[in-house]
């Protein structure tokens, strides 16, 4: 076997060794930072998703939220976030899902500033109830253009999704303050 063979192989085997080392000794992640900006979300919206719509559900959500969080006070988001009348066609919780506590809260834009949050929830026989939601603030209520936009996603204890829809508000309003950011 020549040198070039050689290298070529032990090359090989330090790779995967190193990858099978990692496999096993699997290393601790450092979760992100959560810190909230200056955020500011308020509203009450219906949103209707025609494909998520069947003869025993009606494919919509509704969402109450009024929720805001100042970094140079407590830096906590506190607030209110309700999902009701959810009727969704795959989804395996209908009826309200509600917020517990926000992990995180973000918002960013300015012509069309969008809120990001997480956090527990509580829904109809659900453990370990967690919720990400993410909110586009397109226009001002009974304005002409680009819908208002909510998504949702629900996840149970064991990773289960349990409740999802994101679609455009067909009536009522949120609002998001702009950020610099």
């Amino acid at each position: 076997m020549g040198t070039k063979a050689t290298v070529a192989i032990a090359a090989i085997w330090i790779l995967l060794s190193g990858a099978f080392t990692s496999v096993r000794a699997q290393q601790p992640q450092i979760p992100t930072l959560q810190v909230c900006n200056q955020t500011q979300v308020k509203g009450k919206a219906l949103v209707k998703i025609a494909s998520r719509s069947d003869a025993t559900h009606a494919g919509a959500f509704t969402v109450f939220i009024e929720l805001k969080c100042d970094p140079s006070g407590t830096g906590y988001p506190v607030g209110t976030l309700e999902i009701k009348e959810l009727s969704m066609s795959d989804s395996t919780v209908q009826g309200t899902i509600t917020a517990v506590t926000f992990e995180q809260v973000t918002s960013t834009g300015k012509h069309s500033p969008t809120a990001y949050l997480n956090g527990r929830c509580k829904a109809p026989q659900v453990s370990g109830c967690r919720f990400w939601l993410v909110i586009a603030d397109n226009k001002q209520a009974n304005q002409a253009g680009t819908a208002d936009v909510i998504g949702f996603l629900v996840f149970n204890g064991t990773g289960q999704r349990v409740a999802y829809g994101t679609g455009p508000v067909v009536e009522g309003d949120v609002a998001v303050a702009p950020t610099g950011n």
